[in-house]
């Protein structure tokens, strides 16, 4: 069935049905402008059927948004429902690219990229049409010009911020083509103007007018990077600018020939370029003087406006401060920077991240590292949202290229500081930026919410409650701090107001993701957190250039007082770097064998690691943790590929002087908070248990160590209690969808074999499964109705990660939470199977006794130590547990 003839059934069903909920209008626009995409020559049955529901709905879903009013105007003039023809093709065609950039105002670049297209095909059309078609189409080909040239500008300007990436994503051949292309659209735009209509007639002036002010916009951008000055060709094209958009007449709020959109339009286009490079101090004040009026229009109402406005507001502040040396305008400057994100938050998530990340970049030029941590933590805390409704991989890069750069700065920044409020920012900036990278990297977002399979009901009902959960509470608070602000006493300062920000920019993003529409839960807020945090502390790690830092979630006894910081000082980017080389270092060597590069063995190098981990990173963050008997890491960057789980002293050539933090405290690892709040659904008793080892094959047997299948396979079956079932999945039987099927049926699944990482390409890793078959992580998170609780992975490297970004959270272990399971046992590099056969034994009989696996792993890992089994870290830490 093509995706057409699926649009066709769903609108035949949509109306049947005689009454329409709030979902069934929203299914109905997007219905309608499937079938209409093509930008047909002739409407379908269904289409028109679809538009005439659509043409009067309530008020209530008027209210809501559902229907822009672009799909309202060509819905009541009829243009949709013309007869047969290319007058009509270029009426749709006009439609669907105002739809499409519609939806690009929210940062979808596919949907402005797809706007694009569709112009440029209506202008193909009006080029190809005969006289009759051209005069049908008269009153909307002007605008089509405008709309193009203003999108090409729009693209131009995201454009231009991949060029300062060492590899950009774009050429910078094509970046500069948008800007040529959008200038040509202009000049044909207005050289049309006097063919069609009477130079007297008001809805010519407008359209004139609407030309004038996106020329304003382009030119702006023309010099965008490029000083005024003598020579440079800037100044005098922006004066002339600047003249003809001071000769477009104030429209009174009521205008219906669209001069009033416009004459708001042209506020906007004067002040940018009245406050573009080298602009002097009096057209600074001027250009805020242009948007403090634009803001007080009596009937200006568009919210996305509005923070834009405001963010070009503070721009222009910031410079005049810059500029006049008048300190009093870098408050004011901060405060429309807060007010711009505030209202992004709620209308243009792509604005308020400017206006965030535009903040931190002030600030850190200036030296104040704290205020531009403040910025950017607030601008990571709309990334999860914003990169939904992005598409492609190089639209996502900006954003998740600054969250890759500044996010640890941040996030140790805040860590250090001593108001609460700062480091609850800090794990809450983490924990969204973490789940935007497992996101990307699973390619859970690589298509708009429509097109991906829908949630299980109840994950929706859970997503609405804890919404409005969230939303009640955070307007209790906000309320208790304004009556707390209220009767603070006059000329004291009143600490609260940092709380009180952080509160609305929360609340602000709530809103935004109720409204995104995503089928995803979002991000745990900080009471989730804590309330996480209850069945074993949460430890977020960062590492960064200048060093690392930890923050420790302990519980409820955090919820007012924030997470316990911990300043990593010595733990740079570089010494990670190191720390990590030698464990690759040690993979490689054979028994005895001596590193070329650092003159030591691979259990050597190994306990040099293991040493180095607890001296740097994990005795301080111990002290914390006083001895609880488990915690739950979540590392970030370069962390997650070290065994921090297995941090201690082990420099002494006595074993009975070695100790190791697993020894009191049992460290398992999560990537962000909210797979632990998926993977602790549904706890139930371990009733069955399926063993699967595949054949070996020649291509892998000879690389991997050999398999003892026959004594791992003993331990387990010695360990497993009465009540367990067991089942063995025979070698020659094994396959990829005998393993899939074995997830739907099992509650533990143990595969002992071999698999391999593609660091590159981690959802191409996966198990060797006999011959060429194989089960990758993208099959994994294909996988539906899945009653594994638990996954056991005893072959190589099984809890390998990417190497880089977006992927450094992705692998097996994410995929399988992904795809419903609670907990993975598995492994950072080779593991051997003489070591890994009694460490199974002792795992599972402590496991299956009823203790939690992460402390049942540690545990093992522990008493074959002691029983000098296995002493040398190599052999032991590769296992960790990933899970709740």
């Amino acid at each position: 069935m093509t995706s057409e003839e699926y649009a066709v059934l769903r609108a035949r069903m949509l109306l049947s049905v005689s009454r329409w909920t709030q979902q069934d209008y929203a299914d109905a626009v997007r219905t309608h402008d499937e079938l209409e995409e093509p930008g047909a020559e002739m409407s379908t049955v269904e289409a028109r059927e679809l538009r005439k529901r659509l043409r009067t709905p309530p008020a209530s879903m008027l209210e809501a948004g559902l229907i822009s009013g672009a799909r309202r105007a060509m819905f009541a003039g009829r243009h949709l429902d013309r007869p047969s023809g290319p007058a009509r093709r270029m009426y749709s065609l006009a439609y669907l690219a105002l739809v499409r950039f519609d939806q690009a105002l929210t940062g979808n670049r596919q949907c402005l990229d797809a706007a694009i297209i569709l112009w440029r095909t209506c202008l193909e059309a009006w080029e190809a049409a005969g006289e009759t078609e051209r005069s049908a189409f008269a009153g909307e080909i002007h605008s089509v010009d405008c709309s193009l040239a203003g999108a090409l500008g729009t693209r131009y300007n995201l454009n231009r911020e991949f060029l300062v990436h060492p590899d950009p994503p774009v050429r910078p051949d094509d970046v500069r083509a948008d800007l040529e292309e959008a200038f040509r659209a202009i000049e044909r735009g207005t050289a049309r103007l006097p063919s069609h209509r009477d130079g007297s007639d008001p809805q010519l002036q407008v359209f004139r007018q609407q030309l004038q002010a996106v020329k304003a916009y382009l030119v702006s951008l023309k010099y965008a990077d490029m000083p005024a000055g003598p020579g440079s060709g800037s100044g005098s094209e922006m004066s002339a600018i600047v003249a003809e958009l001071d000769l477009i007449p104030y429209a009174p709020p009521g205008d219906t020939t669209g001069a009033r959109s416009t004459w708001l339009g042209t506020r906007m286009f004067l002040a940018q370029a009245l406050s573009g490079p080298g602009a002097r101090i009096s057209d600074l004040r001027r250009a805020e003087k242009v948007l403090l009026g634009f803001l007080e229009a009596p009937d200006l109402t568009e919210e996305s406006l509005i923070a834009a406005a405001q963010l070009s507001l503070a721009t222009a502040r910031m410079l005049l401060a810059d500029s006049t040396g008048d300190e009093r305008y870098r408050p004011l400057a901060q405060d429309a920077f807060e007010q711009s994100y505030l209202t992004g938050a709620r209308s243009n998530l792509r604005t308020a991240w400017d206006a965030a990340t535009q903040q931190a970049g002030w600030a850190r030029r200036d030296g104040h590292r704290l205020v531009a941590a403040r910025a950017y933590a607030a601008a990571f805390r709309v990334l999860p949202v914003l990169t939904h409704t992005q598409i492609t991989r190089a639209d996502k890069e900006s954003a998740l290229a600054m969250a890759a750069d500044t996010l640890p700065m941040c996030a140790r920044e805040l860590a250090n500081s001593s108001a609460p409020e700062d480091r609850i920012e800090a794990v809450l900036a983490l924990e969204g930026a973490r789940g935007v990278l497992l996101a990307e990297g699973l390619g859970q977002r690589a298509g708009p919410a429509a097109d991906r399979a829908t949630s299980r009901p109840s994950s929706t009902a859970e997503g609405d409650a804890r919404t409005a959960q969230a939303i009640a509470y955070l307007t209790r608070e906000l309320d208790g701090l304004r009556r707390q602000e209220l009767t603070h006493p006059a000329g004291t300062a009143w600490r609260g107001a940092a709380r009180m920000a952080a509160c609305q920019r929360q609340l602000a993003l709530v809103h935004a993701r109720s409204r995104d529409g995503s089928d995803e839960p979002a991000s745990p807020d900080w009471q989730e957190i804590v309330t996480l945090a209850g069945d074993a502390p949460l430890v977020y790690l960062t590492v960064s250039r200048d060093g690392g830092a930890a923050l420790v979630v302990t519980g409820e006894e955090c919820r007012w007082t924030g997470p316990v910081p911990v300043d990593l000082p010595t733990l740079t980017v570089d010494v990670a770097g190191k720390l990590l080389d030698k464990l690759h270092e040690a993979e490689v060597l054979r028994d005895r064998q001596k590193s070329p590069k650092y003159g030591r063995t691979r259990g050597q190098l190994t306990r040099d690691v293991v040493n180095d981990l607890w001296a740097q990173v994990m005795q301080p963050i111990a002290n914390v943790l006083a001895d609880c008997e488990r915690a739950v890491l979540l590392p970030g960057g370069l962390l997650g590929m070290l065994p921090l789980h297995a941090a201690g002293t082990c420099a002494s050539k006595r074993v009975d002087k070695w100790r190791f933090l697993l020894e009191t405290t049992a460290l398992s690892y999560a990537p962000h908070a909210a797979a632990l709040r998926s993977a602790a659904r549904g706890r139930q008793a371990i009733t069955r248990l399926t063993f699967v080892h595949p054949a070996p094959t020649p291509a892998h047997g000879a690389s991997q160590p050999p398999l003892n299948v026959a004594a791992e396979l003993s331990g387990v079956r010695s360990a497993h209690p009465p009540g367990v079932t067991m089942t063995e999945i025979e070698p020659e039987e094994v396959s990829r969808a005998r393993l899939l099927d074995a997830l739907r049926t099992t509650d533990v699944l143990h595969f002992t074999g071999h698999g391999d990482v593609d660091s590159g390409n981690p959802l191409g890793s996966g198990l060797h499964l006999g011959g060429d078959a194989r089960l990758k992580v993208r099959d994994l998170l294909a996988a539906h109705e899945v009653r594994a609780m638990f996954a056991v992975l005893s072959a190589c490297g099984t809890a390998v990660t990417g190497d880089a970004l977006p992927d450094e959270v992705v692998g097996l272990p994410a995929a399988l939470i992904q795809a419903g399971l609670r907990g993975i046992v598995a492994t950072q590099w080779t593991c051997f199977d003489d070591f890994t056969a009694p460490l199974m034994r002792e795992f599972y009989r402590c496991w299956l006794s009823g203790t939690h696996p992460s402390v049942a792993l540690a545990r093992a890992q522990a008493t074959v130590l002691r029983q000098g089994l296995l002493v040398n870290p190599f052999a032991w830490a590769t296992f960790a547990y990933t899970g709740a």
